[in-house]
């Protein structure tokens, strides 16, 4: 332990050098780490944000220097504290290595906004060539102000293309990329919260390389952001991810519950269709249930849940009428669920849409879906 620690220390050091020298800190050991987004991932909580530790780093374009990471972060576009120096914090900590960060972030904007060409490509890769070279993660918070203007599908793509980009321009192909899924919006007139949710789920499934971490059940400063106490609490699972895919270590309890299985449990004596059985993986037992965070869009539009029972690993939902097939079950409907199902650590399930089944009912038994997004629509496994 005394060796690990002193090594962390030198390593720390040649961080120091580099900035006293002004030179990029890309030769040490530890974590280099990627942030963008929009005005979730610049942090809009009250300051102050976490005790600042030697031991990360954020880099500062003015200074062209990594310069120890304290809320307001460099270069992100916010005066308040986010999820990132805790989620860093807790990774190092769990290391024993530094964590340098560089990033760009800008509230309110599209994912159009980072396009080539646009003032978010222009603030985000530049820095990416200067300080991101072979960067291990890259983090993106964002989709809130693309709920009104893309479908799901064309979020997916965005979503899919932008990745891409990022990954060439930091010359690391197999990039880990977290994904933090929309939390809630808790006005009026944002329909397509759910959609983008769905499309950040459906990206992490499809890409080996991704992991989704949900923003959703986290206590808010506003109709939006996340407060100070919700925003170390992501930070901290974001953490928790990165050092179960990243550093492969399986002692922390990572990810939360996710819904994988949904199944029609009809009645031979009524022939009723309107109840329904889901499955949660990556959970011994689920805390937090509501009724109100599920239902059913079918045939005939929305078929809410009426009334819940939850097992060590299932929910039994009726609903308020019978199913009108095709039919898909969604955990964390509408815009602003509260979405407060748990597992036994306190990890938040993210909003999930499924298709309905008519096969055996699961098990109450645990099983595992470790990338956090669970299975496609279909059921399929990632």
């Amino acid at each position: 332990m005394m060796f690990v620690t002193r090594m962390r220390w030198i390593a720390v050091l040649l961080i120091e050098l580099a900035v006293v020298v002004g030179l990029p800190a890309a030769e040490p050991a530890g974590d280099l780490w990627i942030l963008s987004g929009q005005s979730n991932a610049c942090g809009r909580a009250k300051l102050p944000g976490p005790e600042p530790s030697r031991s990360v780093t954020m880099f500062d374009p003015r200074q062209k220097r990594f310069v120890v990471a304290q809320d307001p972060l460099p270069h992100m576009g916010t005066v308040g504290t986010g999820p990132w120096v805790a989620a860093a914090q807790h990774v190092s900590a769990a290391v024993e290595q530094p964590v340098r960060m560089c990033g760009f972030a800008s509230g309110g904007k599209p994912i159009a906004f980072w396009h080539d060409g646009q003032p978010g490509h222009k603030g985000l890769f530049p820095v990416i060539e200067q300080a991101g070279q072979q960067a291990d993660v890259f983090l993106w918070y964002q989709g809130e102000s693309d709920s009104r203007r893309l479908t799901q599908t064309d979020y997916q793509r965005e979503l899919t293309d932008h990745v891409a980009r990022v990954r060439r321009a930091a010359s690391n192909p197999d990039m880990l990329v977290v994904i933090v899924q929309l939390g809630p919006y808790l006005q009026a007139g944002r329909s397509g919260y759910m959609a983008i949710r769905e499309a950040q789920r459906q990206f992490v499934i499809h890409d080996q390389h991704a992991v989704l971490v949900p923003a959703l059940g986290r206590t808010l400063k506003d109709s939006v952001h996340l407060d100070n106490a919700g925003y170390r609490e992501l930070g901290r699972e974001i953490g928790r991810a990165v050092l179960r895919f990243r550093h492969r270590r399986t002692s922390g309890n990572w990810p939360g519950p996710v819904l994988d299985a949904a199944v029609l449990r009809g009645d031979a004596k009524t022939r009723s269709r309107n109840t329904i059985v889901g499955h949660f993986a990556e959970v011994q037992q689920i805390t937090g249930a509501l009724a109100d965070d599920f239902a059913v869009l079918d045939a005939e539009g929305t078929n809410r849940c009426l009334k819940l029972a939850s097992g060590k690993t299932l929910v039994t939902l009726t609903l308020e009428r019978d199913i009108a097939p095709p039919a898909r079950l969604v955990y964390g409907f509408g815009t602003q669920p509260k979405a407060t199902l748990t597992d036994e650590s306190g990890n938040h399930a993210p909003a999930v849409q499924l298709l309905i089944s008519s096969g055996d009912l699961p098990a109450d038994a645990p099983s595992t879906m470790d990338n956090g997004a669970g299975r496609t629509q279909d059921g399929r496994p990632r």
